[in-house]
């Protein structure tokens, strides 16, 4: 990963290395301008140099620095292309604005990173889509939240944790859990329910094969449908229950 931090380069003409006579040729104007172009040798360079501090300078290695003491402004009245052969960084201490009015592109040939350290908000007028060709993982350390009319996966969905809900919950094919399933409306599904320990619903449960820890609730129903009572004798004392009703 690239540095974050840099720092603006010193001169070639420092008090370490002043500019030697007469290499050095300087023209100053009465309010405070100047105009250097410095021969000295291993330490040549350019400077035009503005009398509130903005300057532009070339360094001896070709480097250069551009230097302004007040606001900048730059206005193009065509196109521009930019190439840099190296990093970039841009250090903004202050707020950034960024207003494209077309569209923008963003290609990136290896890893994108984001390191922020407040919220985000994004506000999409549109729609949103996104293709992930690997996997995508989302770690959230608080509560997560989704409002939608309609939320529709197209994949086996694995929790870990608790379902609870205060509508239906319908499924075409299987839901199982290791723990519980639980609703206080309704869960239901053409296909099986599994929990390990407890299947509740508040209003309605159903499934063609309902079962828990303990069997499957069509082996519960048998056992109740066909359930007597045996006597110390070892005789039926009563007939079998009202059949379970479901």
């Amino acid at each position: 990963m690239a540095e974050l931090t840099w720092t603006e380069p010193e001169s070639a003409a420092n008090t370490n290395y002043p500019p030697i006579y007469p290499y050095n040729n300087v023209t100053q104007t009465e309010s405070g301008h100047s105009f250097e172009m410095d021969d000295t040798p291993t330490r040549q360079r350019i400077r035009l140099q503005h009398r509130v501090g903005s300057f532009i300078e070339l360094h001896p290695n070709g480097d250069e620095v551009h230097k302004i003491m007040g606001k900048g402004y730059e206005i193009i009245a065509s196109d521009k292309n930019v190439l840099i052969k190296g990093v970039c960084n841009i250090t903004i201490q202050g707020d950034s604005v960024v207003h494209v009015q077309g569209d923008a592109y963003t290609q990136v040939d290896g890893m994108s990173y984001q390191n922020l350290n407040g919220g985000v908000k994004q506000l999409i007028n549109g729609d949103c889509e996104q293709t992930v060709n690997g996997n995508f993982g989302v770690n959230v350390s608080g509560n997560m939240t989704i409002n939608a009319k309609n939320l529709n996966i197209n994949a086996d969905v694995n929790v870990r944790g608790d379902i609870g809900t205060t509508q239906s919950v319908s499924a075409q094919g299987n839901i199982s859990a290791a723990l519980s399933v639980s609703a206080n409306k309704s869960v239901e599904t053409t296909g099986y329910m599994l929990a390990a320990t407890t299947i509740t619903a508040g209003v309605s449960m159903f499934a063609p094969t309902v079962s828990d820890l303990f069997g499957s609730m069509e082996m519960f129903r048998l056992n109740v449908d066909t359930h007597v009572h045996i006597g110390n004798k070892g005789y039926p004392t009563s007939p079998p229950t009202k059949p379970m009703e479901v």
